[in-house]
Order: structure tokens, then sequence, then C-alpha cells
């Protein structure tokens, strides 16, 4: 089992593996894509961490696109869904080498050492709804539509994992502040205490308070850590 990446060795670390004075770079994908239905979201896909809860009353649809989220959006989006639907298996994200997102509980987030998630990821919620917990990798200067930094997901009922959004991260000093990484027609923002700059994506399930929100009120809170 990999251990946990903690914050402050994880930028250092790609910050020694970065070229100096390299800024981060937004790559999009060049070819058109014109599946409007993805047809990894028609079934429920099972591991021993990756149960879809179906009693989760709050979760009506996926988050592909609606009425709400901002014009022109919905085939970048489809991408983006079509690149990443193979991580709602978490062992697949982790055969791909996406590794569990920890920090110490002093730093921020909800331990969850004891409830037996791969690496016991930090989860993350707040008043305003919930973020789950990440499993990240390859955080540099590179913006990528379709090869997101972190995988999102909820912890639901009996602690298993369900993808429920994307996080793209690049660490503040690859960020020239006057010239920020845009994805989504959106600019990355400063994370509240951590030294990156980010952009969530609720692509797998539905925030009302807008696709690119940092919580979301639909995705559970934190459970209590383990005795």
């Amino acid at each position: 089992m990999k251990k946990p990446i903690y914050i402050v060795a994880m930028v250092a670390a790609l910050v020694l593996s970065t070229a100096s004075g390299a800024r981060a770079t937004t790559t999009h994908d060049t070819h058109d894509t014109h599946d409007t239905h993805d047809t990894h979201d028609t079934h429920d896909t099972h591991d021993t961490h990756d149960t879809h809860d179906t009693h989760d009353t709050h979760d009506t649809h996926d988050g592909s696109h609606d009425r709400h989220d901002p014009p022109g959006i919905a085939k970048q989006l489809a991408e983006l869904k079509r690149a990443t639907a193979r991580n709602r298996k978490v062992a697949n994200a982790l055969h791909d080498g996406f590794e569990a997102f920890a920090i110490p509980p002093e730093v921020g987030g909800t331990p969850t050492t004891g409830l037996g998630l791969v690496g016991d990821p930090t989860c993350f919620d707040s008043d305003t709804g919930g973020m789950g917990v990440h499993y990240v990798k390859g955080i540099d200067g590179d913006v990528n539509l379709t090869a997101p930094e972190a995988m999102v997901y909820e912890i639901t009922r009996g602690h298993h994992l369900r993808l429920v959004g994307v996080e793209y991260i690049v660490p503040e000093t690859l960020v020239d502040p006057a010239h920020l990484p845009v994805l989504f027609g959106q600019e990355f923002h400063h994370h509240e205490y951590l030294p990156v700059y980010i952009l969530h994506v609720w692509a797998w399930k539905h925030n009302p308070n807008g696709l690119f929100a940092d919580f979301n009120p639909t995705v559970k809170g934190c459970p209590a850590p383990a005795p």
C-alpha cells in the first residue's frame, strides 16, 4: 500500500522536478468530440471501495450538464468525463498512479484513518457542503483538460468511495498571478491555505452551487474519525 502524499513534501518535490522558471501551461485537446452521452455512465461499477450508494436521494443525476452551467462547456465536459470514467473504480485510479492526498490534521481537513480507505486520504468539507477525498498525481505546471491532477471521491455509507468530480492543481510557485491558468473559461484560484492554485469541476455529481464551486452541498460531509 502506498503512503499518502503530504503537502509539504509533495510541493517541494514538484518544484524540484520542474524546470527552473517554468510557468503553468494549459493544454486543450484539439480533436472534436461528438459523444453527448457518456457510455460509461449507464451502469454502476463495483469494487471493495467503489460501491455506488443507491439510497443517496441527492444524486438525481451525474452533473453532466444542466441549465445553470456556463454556456459552451458541454463538449469539454463530455471530453473530461470520457477521460476519467475508468476512475469511477478507485482501483483503476490507483493502477494509473494516483495516490491518496493527506495532510496533517492541524493543517486542515478530517483524517480518515481507520475507515479502510486506501492511503487514509484527508477528507474536506465546510458549512457550504462536502468535498470528499482526493487521489492525486502529476501536480506540475501542465494544465490539461483531460488529465486533471486529482480525482475527487465522496465517502458514502459503508465508507465506500464514489467519483463525484475532479480537481486541477498547480503549485503556486509555477503560477503568475497576473496570468492565471484557465480551463472551461474559469480562472484558477488560490487554495484557502495550501500553496496551490486550483479549479474543481463536479463532472460526476450535480452541484447546485455551481459546476466549479469548491464545495458541493449534495456531497456527504466527512465521517467522524474512527476511535
